[in-house]
């Protein structure tokens, strides 16, 4: 097979175990085998981080692997989520509880074609939004981090976790993904050490570390957006006050 043909062959292959752990997590969702299904779906968020790297990579990237990809993302991110989060927490919610399953899969999807027509798959500036990948790994290492804790799923909790998750991949927050930059130096250096020692224990004790980190991250947007909000809002206010005084 010719290199450049292996070339564009390797992120679809990546995208396409991308889709297969999202169908088998639905398979593990409907036989009631929730923590594989949770584990299947991050399996996926790996794949899909791999496909779109190998592509760059190899400069191999295309409208054809970024279509496949946001299908992959449909199902691994959108419809696997959204059936672990009704069947495990909210078979008992009725109407109320496929609402929410479904708002997560419409903001999920709302997001990825939104990513498709505004960044255009543009990474290199952060992201407009939570990205669903980001999304769907918070919610399943929730069940993973509970089901580990007493073999019960805290409805509530999984309700405001999913609208939450929701309103943030159609908000317009910003998002940067962290980097290692350890040549850098001063600041920067010790932040990427931070990043790393968490790295190493996302490693060594995953059940334990990765919602609490994911979840972090997900609140580190809303957060910076408030305190710039706040600033400005300061900001004006304080300008407001001068002009009063030097009216008088």
């Amino acid at each position: 097979m010719p290199e450049r043909l292996k070339a564009y062959w390797m992120p679809s292959l990546f995208t396409l175990l991308n889709l297969l752990g999202g169908f088998l997590a639905l398979i593990a969702v409907l036989q009631g085998n929730f923590y594989a299904a949770s584990w299947l779906i991050i399996l996926s968020v790996l794949c899909d981080g791999m496909d779109g790297k190998i592509a760059r990579w190899s400069t191999s990237e295309s409208p054809f692997g970024v279509e496949l990809d946001s299908l992959a993302d449909l199902v691994s991110f959108g419809v696997a989520p959204a059936v672990l989060f009704l069947r495990a927490a909210l078979g008992a919610w009725g109407i109320a509880g496929l609402f929410l399953a479904f708002l997560y899969l419409f903001c999920g999807a709302y997001r990825l074609a939104r990513f498709n027509v505004i960044q255009a798959g543009d990474r290199t500036r952060g992201y407009i939004g939570l990205p669903i990948p980001v999304a769907a790994f918070t919610l399943s290492s929730f069940f993973l981090w509970h089901l580990t804790k007493n073999n019960t799923i805290l409805e509530c909790g999984a309700a405001v976790l999913a609208v939450f998750l929701s309103a943030m991949m159609v908000s317009t927050v910003h998002y940067d993904w962290p980097r290692l930059r350890f040549r850098s130096g001063g600041r920067k250096a010790c932040v990427s050490v931070f990043f790393l020692a968490v790295l190493v224990l996302m490693a060594l004790v995953p059940e334990q570390v990765l919602f609490p980190v994911f979840l972090a991250y997900s609140l580190s947007g809303l957060i910076r957006w408030s305190w710039h909000t706040l600033r400005s809002a300061g900001g004006g206010f304080s300008s407001f006050l001068s002009a009063r005084q030097r009216s008088r």
